[in-house]
C-alpha cells in the first residue's frame, strides 16, 4: 500500500542518464597526471650565506618618502626647540626627497621660514641684551 502524495518511482540509472531527466549526469573534469609518470620535483639549492637570488629591493620612492617625512619632523620641531639646527636640516632633507622624485614642499617653506625666524629671534635677543648693557643696569 503506499502513501498519498509518493508514488513509487523507479530511480534508476540507464547507461550513465537519469531514468527520469534522460540527461547524462555531469563528470567532473580533473587536470591528471599521464598514467605511471609522476612529476619532477623541484630541486633546491642553498644560497651562500650574503648572497641572493637577484638584486636587492630598492624603492627610490620610499627613500624620498623617507627624506620627506624627516624633512616635516624637522620643520615642526624647529618651530618650538632650536629653529637654527632643525631649520637647515628640514631644507636638506626636503632636498634629498626632491632629488629623489618626492616634492617636499611644505617641509623646504617650513625650513626657511623656521631658519629665518629663529635668526630673528636670535638678532631680537642680542639687541635686547646690548640695550640693557647699555642703558640700564647702573643706578646712577
Amino acid at each position: 500500500m503506499s502513501q498519498p502524495g509518493s508514488e513509487s518511482q523507479p530511480e534508476q540509472q540507464l547507461n550513465g542518464q537519469h531514468a527520469f531527466a534522460g540527461q547524462p549526469y555531469p563528470q567532473p573534469s580533473y587536470p591528471q597526471q599521464p598514467y605511471g609518470q609522476q612529476p619532477y620535483p623541484q630541486a633546491t639549492y642553498p644560497q651562500p650565506y650574503g648572497q641572493q637570488d637577484g638584486p636587492p629591493f630598492y624603492f627610490p620612492d620610499l627613500e624620498g618618502a623617507n627624506f620627506k617625512s624627516k624633512a616635516t619632523t624637522y620643520a615642526i620641531i624647529g618651530i618650538f626647540f632650536l629653529g637654527i639646527v632643525f631649520g637647515p636640516l628640514a631644507i636638506r632633507n626636503a632636498g634629498r626627497a626632491e632629488a629623489n622624485g618626492v616634492p617636499a614642499t611644505f617641509g623646504k617653506v617650513a625650513g626657511w621660514i623656521v631658519l629665518v625666524l629663529s635668526c630673528v629671534n636670535i638678532l631680537f635677543w642680542v639687541a635686547v641684551m646690548i640695550f640693557g648693557l647699555i642703558y640700564g643696569g647702573s643706578g646712577r
